[in-house]
């Protein structure tokens, strides 16, 4: 009996423990499978408005995103930090505006700071770029950032299946390593060139045609651009290339639904600027800098909600990310979560947003910052002296092309070129009334308060974050010293295109591969 009881004591101590750890183990499992999957999605060069559910006229143009934007929550004010690629997509994955993350062109950065996925890597989650890793990395060592990376090839970027294809690819990864994700996926379109134009025929990009096509009689020129047969083709091309964006979306979306991960994922979709055309992308205009802004979220957020009291931007989505996944956010970002606002609650100091442009993809600058409210946009261009012409990728394509035709017999399109092309040293917009930028105000005699207002707070800003654009700004009345502070940036730019490790093969400088150094932030 002794015998008996001394084993039935060890038994009972046994099983205690087994179930100990049982326990344990299952509650370890419960832990990790709380934590909530990422899916960022993201569209290259699509314009905020051109979204059903933001106000599209175009029948039946994205219906896939519509679809998810009626599943959760939609923002009216959101933007973007920077209107061109790279510096913007940093943005987002480095919490920092462009000028602290030094990533301020389209070059390599050697950060001093962890960035979004490098955070959650350290933190137990599988991280993931299917398409774009470039542009979506401060430098080309791409395993420091992300477990998985997919460089999707010239016409395989345009083709709604191969993006299915490669997120499968990814999720069957995740099964196998059995972590939470993080994963960004970078549609390419509506990017140039658009669908039916000859580079996109050449390319081999129409191969891969839209599950339906538009024509001109059923899209509309924008305000912003003068009407012609030419542009209005362009237009009608450009949606033909949302419309394609809007499957790849789809097929993305097909493969989520399909998959157990479905309940426990949070999904992002923004557009990463306007589109690429004058006045859109390489603007800070609302059509340069605005972009949808989706968030879903099973059993968190009640369906079709439409978040129009808040302004968010780019800066806040590493700390949301973080926040969401139950991780400190880095004290050191300059965005802040908006986890509230997804929680259907207020937060104060969302009026405005500060966005900037500081130089395009071959290193050529053109420094400017914004701030932009509900009411008004007030821009500060540190480049602009009444003579120096403004360069963006724009420059190329039909729109600009035609206008600048256009403006040879037509004083009004004339005054409108000339103002792409040139702008002046401050701008102001009242873009409650005039969204498209039209009216420039800053000399109007009436809206004296409300510029030294927005003087006020963008110089606050620019100190508060130690923006070097602001030694410019604080002689923005002196054209002569405003002048040699750009000539000085403008060597300053063409050193790093001689120097630096470049993200596209050409710059101003010329071929790209002779470049070895990172620039060192």
């Amino acid at each position: 009996m002794k015998v008996d009881s001394m084993n039935y004591k060890l038994m009972i101590r046994l099983v205690f423990l087994v179930s100990s750890i049982c326990l344990f183990t299952l509650g370890f499992a419960f832990e990790k499978k709380g934590r909530p999957n990422i899916l960022f999605l993201t569209l290259d060069d699509m314009n905020w408005d051109s979204m059903g559910v933001y106000g599209s006229k175009v029948p039946k143009i994205t219906p896939h995103m519509d679809a998810l934007a009626k599943k959760g929550l939609r923002f009216k004010y959101a933007y973007v930090q920077s209107p061109n690629c790279s510096p913007s997509r940093n943005v987002f994955q480095s919490g920092r505006y462009p000028h602290n993350s030094g990533l301020v062109g389209f070059y390599n950065v050697q950060p001093s700071f962890k960035t979004l996925p490098e955070q959650l890597k350290e933190n137990g989650y599988i991280t993931a770029v299917l398409n774009k890793p470039r542009d979506s990395s401060m430098h080309g060592d791409y395993d420091q950032f992300w477990d998985h990376h997919e460089i999707m090839k010239a016409d395989r970027k345009r083709d709604a299946a191969s993006y299915k294809r490669v997120f499968e690819d990814f999720l069957e990864r995740v099964r196998e390593d059995k972590k939470p994700f993080y994963c960004v996926v970078n549609v390419a379109d509506p990017h140039k060139p658009f669908f039916g134009e000859a580079a996109s025929k050449k390319e081999g990009m129409d191969d891969f045609e839209p599950s339906r096509l538009y024509k001109t009689n059923e899209v509309e020129v924008p305000p912003f651009l003068p009407e012609a047969k030419e542009i209005h083709q362009e237009i009608a091309d450009y949606y033909n290339s949302v419309k394609r964006a809007d499957d790849c979306i789809g097929s993305v979306l097909e493969a989520f639904r399909e998959s157990e991960f479905k309940e426990n994922t949070i999904v992002m979709l923004v557009s990463d600027h306007g589109m690429a055309l004058p006045f859109a992308k390489s603007s800070l205009y609302p059509n340069g800098v605005r972009t949808p802004w989706l968030v879903t979220w099973p059993g968190k957020i009640k369906p079709n909600t439409v978040e129009k009291r808040h302004m968010i931007s780019a800066i806040d989505f590493m700390p949301t990310i973080l926040d969401l996944c139950g991780i400190d956010p880095d004290p050191t970002v300059d965005g802040r979560s908006f986890l509230p606002l997804i929680q259907g609650r207020e937060q104060a100091g969302r009026d405005k947003v500060f966005v900037q442009f500081n130089e395009n993809a071959g290193g050529n600058p053109s420094p400017m910052r914004a701030v932009i409210t509900k009411k008004y946009c007030y821009v500060f261009n540190a480049w602009s002296n009444g003579e120096r012409a403004f360069m963006s990728a724009s420059n190329f394509h039909t729109s600009y092309k035609k206008m600048k035709k256009m403006a040879a017999t037509d004083p009004k399109i004339e005054a409108r070129f000339n103002h792409l092309q040139k702008r002046s040293v401050e701008e102001l917009y009242a873009i409650d009334k005039d969204p498209h930028a039209l009216k420039n105000l800053i000399d109007k005699s009436v809206y004296k308060s409300i510029v030294k207002q927005l003087q006020s707070t963008l110089e606050n800003w620019m100190k508060e974050n130690q923006d070097p654009a602001l030694d410019a700004f604080l002689i923005k009345e002196d054209p002569e010293k405003l002048n040699a502070w750009f000539m000085a940036e403008d060597k300053s730019a063409e050193l790093r295109a001689q120097t630096i490790q470049w993200k596209r093969y050409k710059n101003r400088a010329g071929g790209t591969g002779k470049n070895k150094k990172l620039f060192i932030k």
